[in-house]
């Protein structure tokens, strides 16, 4: 069996941060269960909620899985369990059938990766291969279509299950729990209904400080049964729509081929908003960009796996003359940069539209072609701050004519934000999702805006 030591788990954390709370979990108290055999460790932690994490590890490689809502891999969990291990705490035990479970699909995995590396290595000593045939081309097509709609069914059983069972009890269920139906929606090739299971699994762990999760929850919830029951109809659908259900099922376009095939926009697109997650082993960049000329709004998204380098898009805060290509699909069109013609210039004043219902006009816009967009770049000039009451209140914007919206106060954004006014109108633009507003740059009404995070 392959060992473990201390420093060697505490080197496996992804920053330093979860290194010290995996410290604070190995702990034989917080875990009833425990178990190892010469292929996995494993075990219960048992957390906040009423049901314990099941978490396990698989020795030969380090591969871990938790039933936890971190993004990070390892979590704090899987850290803490191998720390057990490696002290000599964890006993022997017959492995149960849900670790079992997972080292087979592990094992299929490897695989599976394994033949496609053998494949590529093929390809690259000049293996000779037939080009691409229609009729097969059609037949996985075909097969991929049917795989999606008994996914779908499945999903709408389970939807009607759910909504039977009310939202509490749901609220009340593990991790593994909604992981199981993602996971069979992965099976059925329709990856955008496994992310919005999972996203229902993030909005219930978070409501123990979230007093709108049960709105949340039905929002998704009603997204969903949209999802499935357009795709029942999709050959009736307007072509948008159906190029935007599709996208939210999962089908994707290569890039290769958005690049090649895919419609073109060549204008000076202000870099508004930006976010980047680090936190798991897939790093991602996303940022809206405002056509000044076109007076479109794209969203620009990359991703890399650990050690890959992250494409940087254009440059954040800045305005940039570039040609773009819009892949098909969902709405706001995602977006490959096909050339950058300068290296930005100074941002300058904050586009936007006068008021909020005009802003939101415009969501509404693209909610009636692509009903599943769930959140929407918008930018508003001359609004000003009204911070919270008390604690825990409600932040607003307030436009000229009266009309304010809420405002996510989860970051730094909305203090920049009130430093950045002084009390007087700002502009700004960020990100609505239907329930609050989260500013991601601002200015000084009519002055030079810059990114808030």
């Amino acid at each position: 069996m392959p060992t473990y030591r201390r420093e060697q788990v505490l080197a496996m954390a992804p920053d330093a941060a979860a290194a010290r709370a995996g410290q604070g979990q190995a702990v034989l108290v917080k875990w009833p269960v425990l178990g190892h055999d010469e292929q996995a460790a494993w075990g219960e932690c048992q957390g906040s909620g009423a049901a314990p994490y099941r978490c396990q590890a698989a020795l030969a490689d380090g591969a871990v899985r938790c039933s936890c809502p971190s993004r990070k891999v390892p979590c704090k969990h899987a850290i803490g369990l191998l720390l057990l291990l490696a002290d000599g705490k964890v006993p022997a035990a017959a492995c149960p059938p849900w670790v079992t479970e997972w080292l087979a699909d592990q094992a299929g995995r490897q695989a599976r990766q394994a033949a496609r590396a053998a494949r590529a290595a093929g390809a690259a000593q000049g293996e000779v291969s037939a080009g691409p045939d229609p009729l097969a081309r059609e037949r996985r097509a075909a097969s991929r279509e049917s795989k999606v709609d008994a996914g779908v069914d499945e999903l709408r059983r389970w939807l009607g299950d759910l909504a039977r069972g009310g939202l509490a009890a749901a609220q009340s269920q593990p991790w593994e729990w909604w992981d199981r139906v993602a996971r069979r929606m992965i099976d059925a090739q329709a990856r955008g209904l496994a992310n919005r299971v999972r996203r229902l699994a993030v909005i219930a762990a978070a409501g123990g400080h979230r007093p709108d999760w049960p709105e949340r929850m039905l929002d998704e919830i009603g997204a969903l049964h949209l999802l499935c029951e357009a795709w029942t109809r999709r050959d009736a659908l307007p072509a948008p729509t159906a190029e935007a259900l599709r996208s939210r099922i999962g089908f994707t376009l290569a890039a290769a081929d958005v690049s090649q095939s895919g419609r073109r926009i060549t204008d000076t697109w202000a870099v508004l908003g930006q976010r980047q997650d680090d936190e798991s082993q897939v790093r991602s960049l996303q940022q809206w960009l405002y056509g000044e000329r076109s007076g479109e709004v794209v969203s620009y998204l990359a991703f890399a796996v650990a050690g890959q380098p992250l494409e940087p898009g254009l440059p954040p805060g800045a305005r940039t003359e570039a040609t773009v290509a819009l892949y098909p699909g969902s709405l706001p069109h995602r977006v490959l940069i096909a050339e950058q013609q300068d290296r930005g210039r100074p941002l300058g004043p904050l586009l936007g539209a006068g008021s909020w219902d005009e802003a939101l006009s415009s969501a509404a816009e693209v909610l009636a072609l692509d009903p599943w967009a769930d959140v929407l770049p918008l930018a508003v000039r001359s609004v000003t701050v009204l911070p919270a009451g008390g604690v825990g209140g409600t932040w607003m914007l307030r436009d000229n004519a009266g009309r304010a919206v809420s405002m996510r106060t989860t970051g730094p954004g909305q203090w920049r934000l009130l430093a950045l006014s002084g009390g007087a109108p700002v502009d700004v633009a960020g990100e609505w999702d239907g329930f609050a507003f989260t500013p991601q740059a601002g200015a000084r009404a009519g002055r030079d805006g810059q990114l808030l995070e």
